[in-house]
């Protein structure tokens, strides 16, 4: 998926977004006991919020680097996150499975035909699948 064919949330809601963002950080060094930077973030969720409630379309830009930046952050994210589960959970689980003589695929005997498992009974009555609900 390209980031050509992903649809961009509402200039709108973009804006709010950044309006609460802003303001969190506002009332949070507020609370911290800070001076310039609450006073910059609350000017500048007023400004954001300003411009969402009267030309939301003056945000279409930052709307577009945001997705941008997501979805480059996907990109990279992505396969760590998905490497590092591969090798701290499927990795080590495998290895135990290895020291402890397991085939679940059935894999050491060349010499089968086939890999089907041999069922005893055979199974299910054929007529167990007709009118199943």
């Amino acid at each position: 998926m390209t980031f050509e064919e992903i649809e961009l949330p509402s200039n709108r809601k973009f804006g709010l977004l950044f309006t609460g963002i802003f303001a969190l950080i506002a009332c949070y060094f507020w609370y911290k006991g800070g001076v310039n930077v609450p006073l910059g973030a609350g000017l500048a969720s007023a400004l954001t919020l300003t411009v969402t409630l009267v030309k939301a379309e003056i945000l279409h830009p930052l709307n577009k680097l945001w997705m941008r930046f997501g979805f480059l952050l996907g990109k990279i994210i992505g396969p760590i996150v998905l490497g590092f589960i591969f090798f701290v959970i499927i990795t080590p689980i495998a290895i135990g499975m290895r020291l402890f003589g397991r085939d679940e695929l059935r894999l050491k005997n060349k010499n089968r035909d086939n890999h089907w498992k041999k069922r005893d009974p055979i199974g299910p009555e054929p007529t167990s699948f007709t009118n199943q609900f």
